[in-house]
Parts: C-alpha cells; structure tokens; sequence
C-alpha cells in the first residue's frame, strides 16, 4: 500500500444535518450495562501498540480517551470502555448503509438484480481509498484502465447486490456514496435508528474525502459537524455530476500528496474532524441486524456482512473495520448454534500515520474474537477499562 492510499483509507462518516428525523419513540438509545467489578488479580497492562492484541490493552491503559470498546459474549457478560463516546467510525459505519438496503429490498424499493452502470458507481470514485475500488474490480474480473483505475467499459453493468458487496467486502467508498444517494438520507437515519442509534451523522465518503483535497471550500478542520457535513454533501454531489470538478479535483489529490510530510500532518488533523458515532451505536445497530430484531431487511442485510462460510464449531462469524490516518475501528459479530450472539466493537484514535493500517485492523479484529470468546480476556480487558 503506497503512502497516498494510506493518507486516503477508507473515509467515511458524515452528514447533511445533524438529525435528520429521528427514531421512533419507542426504540431506546443504544447502551450497555455497567461493569462487574474490576478483578482483584489484575496483572500489569502490556505495552501499547495499535498492531497487536494485547497492545490494545495497553492503549485502554496507557490513552482511556482515546480508545472506547464494548466486549459482549452474548451470554450475559458485558464489559465496556466509554462506550458512548463520540468517537471517528471510518468504514466502520456501512454496517448503516447495509442495514438500510436490507430494508429497502424488504419494502421493494431497491431490487438486488438492478443492472447498475460501471460510470454510474464510478462517477462517485476518488483515487486515494487504498485500492478498494481497484480490488473490487479486478476481484469481479471486470477490465479497467491501468492509469485512472476506472473500468475499461462505463457501460457494461453488475447487480447492485454486487454493488453492496464491494462496498462491504472491499470497503469500496464510491459504492457506499451511490448506495446512500439512492438511499436517502433520511433512509439511513431511519435504518440507524431501528438499531437504538439516534440522531445518526448521515456518512458521505466522498465528501470528506473531499473536504481533504479541496480545504479552502469547505469549513475548517475545527468547525463543527453541523458547518462541515452539509459542505460534504454538497462537494460529493458535485463531484458526481460534474466532470469537469472531478478531472480538477482527481489533479489536486496528486498535487497535494506530492508534499507527503505536510499531507500526512494535515490528513490525521483531519481524521479528527470526521463524523463520529459510539461503540454503543455500533453494537446496537450490528446486534439488531445479525439477530433480526432490525426488522424488514435483517436477512437481506445479514447476508451482505456473513460472507464466510460456517466455523467447523459451527460460528458463523462477520467482522467490518476501518481507518482514518491515525484512526482504527472494528465490529465484530460471533452467531453459535445454541443461539447466543456475541459482538464486540473497538474504536481507536491518535495512533499516528506510521502504523501499518492493515496490521492495526488484524489486531483489532484478533483483540475483540479473543475478548467475546474467553471469559479470561474479558477479564483482562476489564483490569484496564
């Protein structure tokens, strides 16, 4: 992975208000128990580092503000750490945009056999999403143009079910912005909500990515969601349709990552500035989809996330993670056959532009499998939260 599609990894989360509608009355805001008791026997926290298991426990230890989780095995034992903090969600966030497709086949507002143009899902494509899109296409055997990383043919069509499935499977961002414009807005508030998520930040991958390259048009770094996410939308829509904003903004990317250094320092800063949601959130919304209790669309939805097959014990296991510069985030679900379903969430910031983020994700993923599955690690997880 080159420096510049790590600056650019997986952007996500905004939105072009900061509630759009609202749950229904009667579905409570996401949460999670207290904790037990802190064990008495606590060992001492192992070294932080953002590439390893146990580094995670360091971090809890060592940066509290900057690391929230949930651990819940699904069978009664809960262990969290500022759980509902607002914290960046990077691709952590398509688990919403999942959920609200699921619900729009139920209802028969989306099909899954939709033939979907290749320049349709591409006119929402930046370069700089680490070779998402690039995978995607070659994983699919769909030629494409060496230079611009851009199908060969514009015209020829997938499925939009294998439109989702990139952007789950590859974290493809141009996918995830077609998918939540055809969506709605507020059909992602709406999906989030069914999951106890409120007031959810309507996530636009493309405008962020955006609001990086082209900073003199959007609000600063600093500014509050509500000045920045309608910005966002309005970047990426223009972005879509309008070639010439495209090509211009396709040359700033490459002109401003020629510095680095300077695009590095800039890209965390703006990572920060990124919408955010809670592991709370996260837990709820990936528990209601994975157990049905989502409602319409849960089966559609639980599909696109289960892609393995089942664990020879008989798990079947879904995971979706995502990075910032200096962001990781991961959720992961454990569904047994007695019917117990346990989820873990982890989201971390301020871990720097050096770490390799494909390490970070492993590690988180390998962090929250042991955490759910041994009563031990929750223990060790709880001596540090």
């Amino acid at each position: 992975m080159g420096a510049l599609a790590a600056a650019l990894l997986l952007p996500t989360a905004c939105s072009s208000s900061p509630a759009i509608g609202g749950a229904p009355p009667e579905v409570p805001t996401a949460s999670v128990p207290a904790n037990p008791p802190r064990p008495a026997d606590c060992a001492p926290a192992p070294a932080a580092s953002p590439t390893s298991p146990d580094g995670w426990l360091g971090l809890l230890a060592t940066t509290p503000d900057d690391v929230a989780t949930v651990v819940d095995d699904g069978r009664g034992s809960v262990v969290s750490h500022a759980a509902e903090r607002p914290m960046p969600l990077a691709s952590a966030v398509k688990i919403v945009h999942a959920a609200a497709y699921g619900r729009a086949v139920a209802e028969g507002r989306l099909s899954p056999d939709e033939p979907i143009r290749l320049g349709d899902w591409e006119a929402w494509y930046l370069p700089g999403d680490g070779g998402a899109h690039v995978q995607a296409l070659d994983t699919l055997g769909i030629p494409r143009d060496p230079a611009t990383g851009l199908a060969a043919d514009p015209i020829r069509t997938v499925p939009l079910s294998t439109m989702v499935a990139a952007m789950v499977q590859f974290s493809d961002n141009a996918a995830t912005d077609y998918l939540r414009e055809r969506l709605g807005d507020d059909a992602l508030v709406e999906a989030a909500a069914a999951g106890g998520w409120q007031d959810l930040d309507v996530p636009s991958e493309l405008g962020s990515q955006l609001a990086l390259v082209r900073p003199q048009e959007a609000p600063p770094v600093t500014a509050p969601r509500a000045e920045r996410a309608p910005v966002e939308i309005a970047l990426a829509r223009r972005y879509a349709s309008d070639p010439a904003f495209r090509e211009d903004s396709q040359r700033g990317l490459v002109a401003q990552a020629s510095d680095i250094e300077a695009y590095l320092l800039e890209s965390e800063r703006w990572a920060e500035s990124t919408a955010v949601g809670s592991a709370a959130q996260l837990a709820g919304l990936w528990r209601a989809v994975i157990s049905g209790s989502f409602g319409p669309g849960a089966d559609v939805a639980r599909a696109q996330l289960e892609v393995g097959r089942p664990r020879p014990d008989g798990q079947v296991r879904a995971a979706k993670g995502g990075s910032f510069p200096g962001i990781g985030t991961m959720v992961l679900s454990v569904r047994r056959p007695d019917g117990s379903l346990g989820i873990g969430v982890v989201l971390g910031r301020g871990l720097g532009t050096t770490a390799d983020l494909t390490e970070v994700g492993a590690a988180q993923l390998r962090f929250l499998a042991r955490a759910v599955e041994e009563p031990a690690e929750r223990s060790r997880v709880l001596c540090v939260a």
